[in-house]
C-alpha cells in the first residue's frame, strides 16, 4: 500500500477548510485541520465521526501554539508534505477612510499574513523532511491590483481595505518565497478557489473545475 501524505488545513471562517480535507483525504493524505476560535467551536460541535480528518485547536497568533502543533504532526509523521494556509478573516466592509478602524485592520492582517508567515517559518523543518515539499497560500481576486483596476472585474467597486491589501501583501510575500525556495525542494504556491462566474462568491462549495484545479497542483512536483 502507498505511504500516505501528510497535510495539514488552517482555518478560521472562510468554510473552506473542510472541503479541501475531503479533497486531499480522497487522494491519499492524512489531514490535520488546524482552526481557531469560532471555526474550531462550529467544526466541534458537528459528527466527528465522518470527519476524514483530525481536527486540532490552533491559535495563530500564539508562538507556544504553532509549536505545540509542529510537535504533533512530528511525534505522529516525522514530516509534512503539504501545508494550506486557508485560514482568513474579513471585516469593514464598505468603510472609508475615516471609517476604518486601526485595530480591525490589524486583526485582519495578523491571520491573513502575519499568522501565514509564522506557520511557514514553524512548520518548514517538517516540510523539508518530505520528498516534494509544497505550500498552497490561499488568496483572492481582492488582493489582485490589475484585477481590481478594471472596472469590468465585478468586485473592483469593493471597499473591503483590509482584506484587500493584506492579500495584495500575501501575494507579494508568496513571490517573494518562491524566489528563495527555489533553490530548495520547497513548492510554493498561490490559489485562487473561488469562481467569479455571475460574480458570486461560493465561499462553501468548490467546484468541479476549481477542484481539479487544485488536485492538479497538489500533485506537481518540482520541474
Amino acid at each position: 500500500m502507498k505511504e500516505k501524505n501528510v497535510a495539514v488545513v488552517t482555518e478560521s471562517g472562510n468554510n473552506l477548510g473542510k472541503e479541501f480535507a475531503h479533497i486531499l483525504s480522497e487522494n491519499n493524505y492524512n489531514v490535520i485541520l488546524a482552526a481557531c476560535s469560532d471555526s474550531y467551536a462550529t467544526l466541534s460541535k458537528e459528527n466527528s465521526s465522518f470527519y476524514p480528518f483530525e481536527l486540532v485547536e490552533i491559535d495563530f497568533t500564539s508562538e507556544k501554539s504553532l509549536n505545540d502543533l509542529e510537535t504533533k504532526i512530528n511525534s505522529s509523521f516525522g514530516k509534512l508534505d503539504l501545508l494550506i494556509n486557508n485560514a482568513e478573516i474579513v471585516n469593514g466592509f464598505g468603510h472609508k477612510i475615516d471609517q476604518l478602524n486601526i485595530d480591525d485592520l490589524r486583526r485582519v492582517y495578523e491571520i491573513n499574513l502575519f499568522a501565514i508567515i509564522r506557520t511557514i517559518q514553524t512548520l518548514k523543518p517538517l516540510l523539508l523532511k518530505s520528498e516534494y515539499p509544497n505550500i498552497i497560500n490561499i488568496t483572492s481576486a481582492l488582493g489582485d491590483v490589475n484585477m481590481m483596476k478594471d472596472e469590468d472585474f465585478c468586485y473592483s467597486c469593493y471597499g473591503l481595505t483590509a482584506y484587500s491589501t493584506s492579500k495584495a501583501a500575501l501575494n507579494m510575500f508568496t513571490h517573494l518565497q518562491c524566489k528563495e525556495f527555489q533553490p530548495s525542494k520547497i513548492n510554493i504556491h498561490s490559489f485562487d478557489p473561488v469562481v467569479m462566474k455571475n460574480c458570486t462568491y461560493n465561499s462553501v462549495t468548490i467546484s468541479n473545475s476549481v477542484k481539479n484545479d487544485f488536485i492538479s497542483l497538489i500533485k506537481k512536483d518540482k520541474s
